[in-house]
């Protein structure tokens, strides 16, 4: 910042420490100045370390850099104390940006924005300067003055994570946006085009072999597509969303899971920019809308607002390989229409804000449609808050499905389904204690085929509550926190499936630690029979120094063999690293290791690596391997299926990404997947891809 640049600008100190301690002075001065020009908001921090040299910072991909120094705004654009936008920034420059959802507690990191920041650490700590353009936020159009909620932050982390404000803190009120300064201003603002175009190119070449011992390569022969992405500004609180010719692949593969003795599918998130802007609007406290469902739609459009106290959002989009969860009572898997059948997608939601205390009422609307098959939800929800503390949620759906023949055969359903489900949630959050109440029931025929619900027929209730005890941060433990909670799971003929009690104590310490341990009895019902399933787990993560992360899950119990229906023990082990070498080079590893044994001896043990190795040019640009191996070895003899003795899988990817913002990108990379089993004595490759890809925005 030059001499006389901020003369006019607004002058806020961050004075009070908000975590570990709550309600102290900050330890080291941080200035921020303020200032808008009708077309962008700018903030510039100037942040105090009389010890530079210790200052966490590392050149990180886009939303990468939590555990860095950072600094940043949080405004409440639409002075509801529900919702608010996020934007950090580190010394070095990397943006981070997220929607923090203050009524359901949610925080949506996927959320990317267009907008400039820059910083540099200097012999008196680091300065960082952030100009966000005012079309990149959502606040109420045709006002002489806006008023918006406010607050700015600053994180420390040394031997402790400090977190220092602007704003005074009290945490026996239940929400945070309700207790942020209000700032006054944007006089004046004139409606402006507002309109983003982002074409997009996309290159493939693909080869695939579904058994390497009889099958030769298939090929694509090369693939190029492109497309057409646009965000267009109605007004300044409505905005439309569209996608023309999409390609909705991903760029990264996905962190590697283990799913060995599991009966229920897995969740990844949603990673692609089309479903991410305005996701919070469709946000509920069931998975009653995954946009991954939606595999390879044509094209897509969105339409989401907020007027007053009227917030509401609606999408619609054809695909080509229509994907689902079929639910069960103990276990949930994929099911897939088939490439040739196109179905038709729609999503409605409408929320109402209640009062000014943070409460809601809302519905929400799901249809899917194709030859032969159509499914229909209706939903009401609500989230009401009673006094400063107190929290109840209830939801309220239906739902109504018609399943064409190849769905019925494969996955054992009727042609016509129809059924209910509701949950039920009372939660009391204070400093010092937090105890919650929940009952949800799902019918046995209930199919949200939108979402991600992989367990009906069942009624579960669950209660319990915490003790927590806070002390100063220079002591070693600033936090401890005792926990119990019981819970039962019983399908509608009243057969018990599961019964549980969970006792629970973790404490925050030195080198930013997080330890704790997990306990309890449990009892699971699986095919008619009961099983212990007693519990065991550990955890403990650390952060001895800048650019070192580490941690260690491990769980011991009792445990259900599902795959032969009888008891065994399981023992899984996961411990994580990641480390940082100089200011670029970043390597991870995510470590899988499960072992399960029945009265004969050893069933399975599978080992599952996630190695992940970047090389950050600078903010902007990367170079990253991944290599995901997973080894399963089985003993046949006790299983009463066959099985194959050991199988193995490898999947590697390199990739290369340029961004000069969120939408302006560029990437190219190679990925091949192998496995190896009883049928191999070497890895044999199954897939092999090269691919690069093109997006630029265009703003007017």
């Amino acid at each position: 910042m030059s001499p006389g640049e901020w003369a006019s600008a607004s002058t806020i100190a961050l004075t009070n420490e908000t975590f570990p301690t709550q309600n102290v002075p900050a330890l080291l001065d941080t200035m921020v100045y303020l200032m808008e020009d009708g077309d962008y908001f700018y903030a510039t921090f100037v942040a105090q370390d009389p010890e530079p040299d210790k200052i966490r910072a590392f050149y990180r991909d886009r939303d990468a850099a939590s555990q860095d120094d950072m600094v940043g705004v949080v405004l409440d654009t639409f002075n509801d104390e529900r919702r608010a936008f996020k934007f950090f920034t580190t010394p070095l420059g990397v943006q981070m940006d997220t929607i923090l959802d203050d009524v359901n507690g949610n925080e949506d990191a996927s959320w990317n924005a267009i907008w400039d920041s820059m910083g540099s650490i200097t012999e008196t700590g680091f300065i960082v300067e952030m100009r966000i353009p005012l079309h990149q936020l959502r606040f109420p159009g045709g006002l002489d003055e806006q008023t918006w909620g406010i607050d700015l932050v600053r994180f420390y982390p040394r031997e402790n994570r400090h977190r220092w404000t602007m704003n005074y803190r009290d945490f026996d009120i239940s929400c945070y946006l309700c207790q942020l300064t209000k700032a006054r201003g944007f006089s004046g603002l004139q409606p402006k085009t507002n309109l983003q175009l982002i074409p997009t190119f996309t290159a493939t070449k693909a080869e695939d072999r579904a058994n390497p011992l009889t099958d030769d390569w298939s090929s694509n022969n090369g693939n190029t597509e492109a497309g057409l992405d646009l965000r267009w500004g109605i007004s300044q609180d409505l905005y439309l969303n569209a996608t023309f010719n999409p390609d909705f692949s991903q760029v990264e593969a996905d962190q590697a899971q283990l799913n060995v003795n599991n009966t229920f599918a897995l969740f990844f998130p949603e990673r692609r920019e089309f479903f991410l802007d305005g996701a919070d609007y469709f946000n509920m406290s069931e998975r009653i809308v995954n946009t991954r469902n939606i595999a390879d739609p044509d094209y897509g459009f969105k339409l989401t607002g907020k007027k007053d106290a009227n917030t509401y959002g609606v999408f619609a989009t054809n695909d080509t390989r229509t994907n689902f969860l079929i639910p069960g009572t103990q276990s949930s898997r994929i099911a897939s229409l088939g490439e040739d059948v196109e179905s038709q997608n729609l999503v409605m939601r409408y929320r109402r804000d209640i009062g000014s205390n943070n409460s809601t009422l809302g519905v929400i609307a799901t249809n899917r449609t194709a030859d032969d098959y159509s499914n229909s939800l209706l939903g009401v929800d609500g989230n009401i808050r009673l006094g400063n503390s107190d929290r109840v949620n209830f939801l309220l759906m239906s739902t109504e499905s018609e399943y064409p023949q190849e769905i019925q055969e494969e996955h054992d359903q009727k042609q016509s389904l129809d059924d209910q489900a509701y949950t039920i949630r009372y939660s009391h959050d204070t400093n010092t204690w937090r105890w919650q109440a929940q009952y949800r029931s799902f019918g046995e025929e209930f199919r949200p085929d939108m979402g991600f619900i992989g367990r009906v027929g069942v009624k579960n209730y669950s209660i319990g509550g915490g003790r927590a005890w806070r002390f100063p941060a220079e002591d070693f433990f600033n936090r401890i926190q005792l926990n119990v909670f019981t819970g039962g799971l019983e399908d509608f003929n009243g057969l018990k499936l599961n019964e549980w009690t969970e006792f629970n104590f973790n404490m925050n310490g030195p080198l930013q630690s997080n330890v704790g341990i997990g306990f309890g009895p449990q009892d699971t019902n699986f095919n008619g029979q009961v099983f212990d399933a007693d519990f065991l787990y550990l955890f403990a993560n650390f952060r001895p120094k800048a650019g070192v992360n580490l941690s260690l899950n491990f769980q011991k119990n009792d445990a259900v063999d599902f795959a032969n229906t009888r008891q065994g023990k399981s023992l899984t082990i996961r411990p994580n690293i990641g480390m940082r070498f100089g200011k670029h080079f970043q390597f991870n590893i995510n470590y899988n290791y499960q072992q399960f044994n029945v009265p004969g001896g050893q069933l399975f043990s599978t080992n599952l690596s996630d190695v992940r190795l970047t090389y950050q040019f600078d903010v902007r640009s990367f170079v990253r391997a991944i290599v995901q191996y997973s080894d399963t070895k089985r003993n046949p003899g006790l299983y009463t299926n066959t099985v194959k003795s050991r199988s193995k899988n490898l999947t590697t990817q390199l990739l290369y990404s340029y961004k000069l913002n969120a939408q302006t990108r560029f990437f190219v990379g190679y990925l091949d997947t192998g496995l190896k089993n009883d049928n191999f004595d070497r890895f044999e490759k199954t897939n092999r891809t090269i691919f690069a890809r093109f997006s630029y925005a265009w703003q007017y």
